[in-house]
């Protein structure tokens, strides 16, 4: 941190505001600078955020197995794990198909879709590729390409999915075979000592890092094209809080705590998590904070919160049911209500599994879209505004991440020392 007596949150907040109006005046739409003296000062404007989420990304995967694996190891039988598992389980599936019917309620309520021309489509911009034949997937598929054949090849292309169940299974050989596997196992807490490590340093340039992002991402994004899809912004926008709103009462129900409390004492995921727009790259930071500021249990915080990231990504599923609701009103396309059950099914099950780095959403919605037979060529009205949107959704992600692992850790006990498996 540049300035450690003043404290990280305001830090990055005071970064994100600073990052917004730079990026705003820097945009070529203020006319201060054109875009071609600026073209050559973006790398550089990018820098030091790239620089952080490097650092944070160069250990994401050895952490999040060794993760795993001692938080799997720190049960104290296979009992426990089924316990915290399917209760983990259970608790993102229903926040997300909670999420989606959020979403797709308030867009048939707010219809923003009826404010947009389909003319609107004609916008030049460069989607990513939506080439569904080569990225669709069967689900056997899916499901025998969890196990990884080539560590190495799962590592480069970091497949969250495969990487959970790989420490999954190196900690149920911990679980199962203490004397064994005592070595490895104190490997394995010496490499997460050094990824911790590895974060507390990269946080020194977290400041820098979101002021950089921030500026960059408001100089590709244009304010303009902000406002002028401030309906379907705006509808994201309360649903994503509607969402918030859901974890503070399910905190409150299962643990009694202050959700406002909850939110306070993790501030700076969100904020981080909006700078970046990868779960993935805070994950080390909100293992880091789970156990020191929030006090949870190692063995929770562990399992949960590396297996939230991978698969728990409601602010995601919420905003794909929203664009998905809203295309549908812009094309005039019907959605009867067995669509729309189908719809939350859909969108629940494409949200599992989805790559926790930028720009992802975009690629499984188009496969959405391609489903219920919505043109994909609307994704260009979404594209220019993507980024903002992807930059808030991934703060719901994190916070429902950590808002789990506080409920399991308050609901969730161990077996008693003298229960067998």
């Amino acid at each position: 941190m540049f300035f450690p007596k003043i404290p990280f949150w305001i830090q990055i907040l005071v970064s994100l505001l600073l990052g917004l109006i730079f990026g705003i005046l820097l945009n070529p739409e203020s006319g201060f600078v054109s875009a071609l003296s600026l073209k050559p000062y973006l790398p550089w404007m990018k820098l030091p955020g790239d620089l952080f989420l490097n650092l944070l990304q160069m250990i994401m995967i050895p952490l999040v197995i060794v993760s795993i694996a001692l938080g799997v190891s720190s049960l104290r039988n296979l009992k426990d794990l089924w316990s915290l598992g399917s209760k983990t389980l259970v608790y993102f599936i229903f926040t997300t198909i909670v999420a989606v019917s959020i979403g797709i309620s308030l867009t048939l309520i707010i219809k923003p879709g009826n404010h947009i021309q389909t003319q609107t489509t004609t916008i030049n911009q460069n989607i990513p590729s939506t080439d569904l034949d080569s990225k669709q997937e069967s689900i056997p598929e899916i499901i025998a390409n969890i196990i990884p054949k080539n560590l190495v090849n799962v590592w480069s292309k970091q497949q969250m999915l495969s990487v959970v169940f790989f420490g999954m299974i190196l900690g149920i050989f911990f679980l199962t075979s203490r004397d064994s596997g005592a070595a490895l196992k104190a490997f394995c807490h010496s490499l997460e000592s050094f990824c911790l490590w590895v974060v507390a340093t990269a946080m020194k340039l977290a400041p820098l890092a979101v002021l950089g992002l921030m500026s960059y991402a408001m100089v590709q994004i244009g304010f303009s094209l902000l406002l002028g899809l401030v309906s379907y912004i705006g509808t994201v926008l309360f649903g994503l809080l509607c969402v918030l709103i859901f974890y503070g009462i399910l905190i409150l129900i299962f643990t009694g705590k202050n959700p406002i409390r909850f939110l306070i004492q993790v501030r700076e995921i969100p904020l981080l998590g909006f700078s970046t727009s990868s779960s993935s790259s805070v994950l080390p930071y909100s293992l880091k904070l789970a156990k020191e500021k929030l006090k949870l249990k190692e063995t929770v915080s562990d399992f949960v919160l590396p297996l939230g990231a991978t698969i728990n990504m409601d602010g995601t599923a919420l905003y794909q049911a929203v664009a998905t609701v809203f295309l549908s009103q812009v094309y005039q396309v019907d959605l009867s209500p067995l669509d729309l059950f189908l719809l939350v099914g859909t969108v629940t099950a494409a949200s599992i599994g989805t790559a926790a780095t930028p720009g992802v959403g975009l690629v499984i919605l188009a496969s959405i879209l391609y489903t219920f037979q919505i043109p994909i060529e609307g994704i260009t009205i979404l594209f220019g505004v993507d980024r903002f949107l992807d930059m808030c959704r991934t703060s719901v992600n994190l916070t429902g991440d950590l808002s789990c692992a506080f409920i399991m850790d308050h609901i969730w006990k161990e077996t008693k020392p003298n229960e067998k498996n």
